[in-house]
């Protein structure tokens, strides 16, 4: 069959190319191929319950990878089957990641074990210097490891990264790890209910300051645990059904947390689709504070938020600084969450149960706003208010800690799924008994390739990520904490310093200018 021809039976069965499925999208059809099958999902945009723009991310690409992973079995094998218009016939079609097929890399497992000696090491005693220098050697370790990393996935065969995906998936699947063990979320409740006594028991039986400060602590705790589970119930993890999902998600995130489950759904989901990249992640889209590559320097446009990202004079001030000021900024991260939930519910086109939301976040300030009223000065309200949001920032470190060190770049659409997961996505290292404190969710890499896998099981599921990448030549990015954020830090200080370099520049330009222009008011004197 010639390219881009587009054949269809008397039975109006058609057969699309991969020319066939672009040109339709260049048309405005919603259009993409799922297990060799062609469907049109217009209608259902704004339907979807995760959102119009994860969908608008893929159209006109195979994303049979991306579907299974974010799912349940019933929206692929029944539901979907709706949006059919078709069969795929696929072709080889020149790429950038260039599908070849080679050998994998000669020695996968030195790369491996190269990257788990990368241990933090600091010299020099408390200075900046000492400080600037750890980080920065670091950074440049992790950097060139990426680097040979990209240079040799060009020789990888894609196509036995999928079927590899795939298999893991299957492995995954029959040993159950996708079934939700909700005998652990009972273990949970336990723990969020005496976080939740004890705050309540200091704060209105305490007489003394600290004891006041000592329940707003015990109540950003409850908050940092609770949040784990709405972080399932967003991903339909719990009972896998959407609403009672969506609604166990409103009451933990809106009525306890004051956030809204929706905008975080909105925003994660596209997160997972189009990880670390500059112009469609609004998960590291920070500006003015923080920028984790120079392109956010050309003022670049979010797809997201749907408007340009100035790098203006504050966001200059900050990015220069950012590697000073990560912890401190991120200990308010939380106020900056009711911004973009009311933003969300107030001003976005489609937000499905927008009332009962509104309503859970007006509950959650009657309820804390009272609380905070039974605090003997303002003084003391402040500290509370400040104490119980900081504590809750372990939670922002740790999921920036699995994305602002790794890679931004956009290696086409014929990188696969796993693949892309595994280079803008890093695991945190711990103990297994200090899991709790962490919910499961260090081990981001393992997540973001299976994104419904329950968060109990995703240290189970490490040794057969290992055993895939090792199969596949892929790298497998795991730090321990104190290693993880000096990356990260280092990242920052990477940027930073260009943004120094651009000032010295700009300053040496600007004396440069300045003498010759005295120099030609002497010579016309």
């Amino acid at each position: 069959m010639p390219p881009n021809t587009e054949l269809c039976s008397t039975l109006d069965r058609c057969v699309f190319t991969l020319q066939d499925v672009e040109q339709r999208v260049k048309q405005g059809e919603a259009v993409f191929i799922f297990e060799n099958k062609v469907y049109r999902v217009d209608r259902f945009l704004s339907k979807h319950p995760g959102g119009e723009l994860a969908i608008r991310h893929v159209l006109g690409k195979d994303v049979t990878d991306e579907i299974r992973s974010m799912h349940p079995p019933r929206v692929y094998e029944s539901m979907i089957r709706h949006y059919e218009i078709g069969d795929y016939w696929p072709m080889p079609v020149p790429s950038a990641a260039g599908d070849r097929v080679a050998a994998a890399p000669a020695d996968p497992e030195g790369r491996a074990s190269r990257d788990v000696r990368l241990k933090a090491k600091w010299q020099g005693g408390m200075s900046i210097e000492a400080y600037d220098g750890a980080i920065e050697d670091l950074y440049n370790k992790h950097n060139l490891n990426q680097a040979e990393d990209r240079r040799d996935q060009g020789t990888l065969d894609m196509q036995q990264i999928r079927a590899a995906y795939r298999r893991l998936e299957r492995e995954i699947r029959d040993r159950g790890y996708f079934e939700c063990n909700r005998w652990r979320y009972g273990k949970e409740c336990c723990r969020y209910v005496l976080f939740l006594y004890l705050s309540l028991w200091f704060t209105l039986r305490g007489s003394e300051t600290w004891q006041y400060l000592v329940g707003a602590f015990f109540l950003g705790c409850f908050w940092h645990q609770l949040v784990f589970t709405a972080h399932d119930a967003g991903h339909n993890g719990i009972t896998g059904r959407v609403k009672v999902d969506h609604t166990i998600g409103v009451l933990i995130a809106d009525f306890i947390g004051g956030l809204s489950i929706g905008w975080w759904k909105h925003s994660h989901n596209v997160h997972h689709i189009v990880t670390n990249h500059p112009e469609h992640d609004p998960d590291i889209q920070h500006l003015p504070f923080f920028a984790i590559t120079t392109r956010f320097f050309n003022n670049i446009y979010s797809t997201y938020y749907k408007r340009i990202l100035p790098f203006d004079a504050p966001s200059r001030f900050f990015v220069r600084y950012q590697h000073y000021l990560y912890y401190i900024i991120l200990s308010l991260a939380r106020f900056n969450l009711h911004r973009l939930s009311f933003q969300y519910l107030l001003f976005h086109k489609n937000v499905r149960n927008r009332k009962f939301e509104l309503a859970g976040i007006g509950f959650f300030f009657c309820w804390f706003g009272a609380l905070l009223s039974t605090l003997p000065s303002w003084p003391v309200v402040f500290g509370y208010l400040m104490i119980s949001y900081i504590v809750t920032s372990p939670l922002h470190v740790q999921i920036t800690l699995s994305h602002f060190g790794m890679s931004t770049d956009d290696l086409g659409p014929s990188e696969p799924f796993p693949a892309k997961q595994l280079r803008t996505t890093m695991d945190v290292d711990c103990p297994e008994w200090f899991d709790w404190f962490h919910g499961g969710l260090q081990y981001q890499a393992v997540h973001h390739l299976f994104p419904r896998l329950p968060r109990h099981y995703l240290r189970h599921c490490v040794p057969l990520v290992r055993a895939f990448c090792k199969e596949t030549g892929l790298q497998y990015y795991m730090y321990d904490f104190t290693t993880g954020n000096g990356v990260i830090l280092g990242a920052l200080k990477s940027v930073a310093d260009q943004v120094h370099l651009m000032n010295d520049v700009a300053k040496y330009n600007s004396n440069v200018w300045a003498g010759d222009i005295q120099h030609k008011n002497k010579m016309a004197h």
